[in-house]
């Protein structure tokens, strides 16, 4: 295996922290970031609508904060936060800093939190103190205490327990110290997100130009011009999530406004004085976006399978509509629809942005090996993993594409199209995370013996599991109380299982 070329950087070397700073020294009083109206209830912590001198503020404390807890640069950071303001101000403290930003999905329980974080070994965590009425907060203790690296479990809100640091929002100007977080050089990736393969979750490595590249695609795409709203019912913890709306926003300098699950109510008081662009699930989209006084100027619907690539968007209410396929974290691929009631072809080769112009930016490139789809680019991971055990997880042929996994064929009058026929084998994608089936296998017989597990199709998920068990309540009971993420255990049918691959 040869090790890949090296990518051009499209977005001009710039930090993740230096176009923050930038947007909040150029338009300080102008709103950006929104929280959920109903945070509240489902986060126990204040709504708040910050400006982006306020946001500055609140990066600036709490990346002092983070500094002040001794750790070397670079050291790995865990955030498990929902899609609140929270969330978007740790990532950006997390960078300035000079630390490393490691986001996980909040569905993820004990489990699943040791079988990932374990291969990168954070040395701090920032959570909050409940969520849904789940202490959170306790369980990043139970991980502390499982996880040898995790000296510094950290939260939001109120009522922690010991051994928990507490975080605040602080948006008040912070006094003179001996050293700021301002000023400590970045050093490789910034931000890590988690992968699945069959046999478990791994790490993918992506630098500020790459992660910059990836939100250029959606940004240009979507045709968002500077000042928009970038409106977001993605957490922040994926591809998807940070390149489809906290980049695109970092770019455009405008708000992002975020929505916590399919909140129908928010989006449609969504404030639309500025031009506004929705990133959904693409299943999500019709019934978000079918019914609106003002159109979005784009709606951009996320793909992590190909069969919903065949949704019909027609009744959106939307000026345009994107379909941003998303390949796990080894990259994605942004592409307009000339008709809005079917998904255009991948196109074979390189992938401008906007992928109509030709002589724009090349943001990926694709190729077809032995039906599997492959990637390079400037978004598109260099190096085999970020993990601690050196194990490598991205594979790539002799021209530096990295492997996907995903099953694909020619299309097209002169073969110059790709049309997506398969996920990766013995990958299961549930509500939009990806779990490998054999790691699924081995965690749960190590809770409860004699089970056995199938992927089978769900419309609304996606996917689900089908768990075949001696005692199904039982073992029901034994998985949520070992720790695996309640929207596989949850959303698992208990019977026989039918034998077939995820894929």
């Amino acid at each position: 295996m040869s090790a890949p070329p090296p990518n051009d950087d499209v977005a001009g070397g710039v930090s993740l922290d230096a176009l923050f700073r930038a947007n909040a020294v150029g338009r300080p009083e102008l709103t950006a970031l929104v929280d959920p109206p109903n945070k509240q209830r489902f986060a126990d912590l204040p709504a708040r609508r910050l400006t982006y001198d306020e946001t500055d503020l609140a990066v600036e404390h709490l990346a002092r904060r983070l500094r002040e807890l001794g750790l070397p640069d670079g050291s790995v950071v865990a955030i498990q936060l929902p899609n609140i303001v929270e969330t978007v101000v740790s990532l950006l403290a997390v960078a300035r800093a000079g630390l490393t930003a490691v986001p996980v999905p909040t569905a993820w329980r004990r489990s699943d939190l040791l079988a990932a974080l374990g291969r990168v070994e954070p040395k701090a965590m920032i959570t909050l103190s409940q969520l849904d009425g789940e202490r959170r907060a306790e369980t990043a203790c139970e991980v502390a205490a499982e996880l040898f690296s995790l000296s510094f479990p950290c939260a939001f809100g109120t009522d922690l327990p010991d051994g928990v640091i507490g975080l605040e929002l602080d948006c008040s100007v912070p006094e003179p110290s001996g050293q700021s977080a301002n000023g400590h050089a970045l050093r490789g990736s910034t931000i890590l997100t988690f992968d699945a393969a069959a046999d478990g979750f791994f790490p993918v490595a992506r630098s500020d130009a790459q992660w910059l590249a990836a939100g250029l695609s959606v940004l240009l795409e979507a045709r968002a011009e500077s000042g928009d709203t970038i409106v977001s019912t993605l957490p922040p913890s994926s591809l998807a999530g940070i390149g489809g709306a906290v980049l695109p926003w970092l770019l455009s300098g405008g708000a992002l406004e975020l929505i916590h699950g399919a909140a129908l109510p928010p989006i449609g008081a969504v404030d639309k004085s500025r031009r506004a662009h929705l990133i959904a699930p693409a299943t999500a989209l019709p019934e978000l976006a079918s019914d609106q006084s003002k159109p979005f100027s784009s709606c951009i619907g996320v793909h992590r399978r190909p069969q919903s690539l065949g949704l019909d968007f027609s009744p959106l209410r939307s000026e345009r509509v994107v379909d941003l396929m998303s390949f796990g974290e080894i990259g994605m691929v942004s592409l307009r629809r000339s008709n809005a009631s079917r998904a255009e072809d991948i196109p074979l080769g390189p992938i401008t942005a906007p992928s109509a112009t030709r002589g724009g930016p090349v943001v990926i490139e694709t190729k077809i090996a032995e039906e599997e789809l492959l990637l390079r680019g400037p978004q598109v991971p260099r190096v085999s993993s970020y993990d601690a055990s050196h194990t490598p997880r991205v594979e790539f042929d002799a021209d530096g594409f990295a492997r996907t996994g995903f099953r694909c064929r020619k299309v097209g009058e002169n073969d110059d199209g790709i049309a997506l026929t398969a996920s990766p084998e013995r990958v299961v994608t549930v509500g939009g995370l990806r779990f490998g089936l054999d790691d699924l296998q081995s965690r749960f017989a190590q809770t409860s013996s004699g089970i056995k597990i199938a992927a089978v199709e769900d419309p609304l998920l996606g996917e689900r599991l089908r768990i075949e068990a001696e005692n199904p309540s039982a073992a029901a009971a034994a998985l949520k109380a070992a720790g695996h993420s309640p929207l596989v255990v949850q959303a698992a049918a208990f019977g026989p299982v039918l034998q077939r691959a995820a894929g």
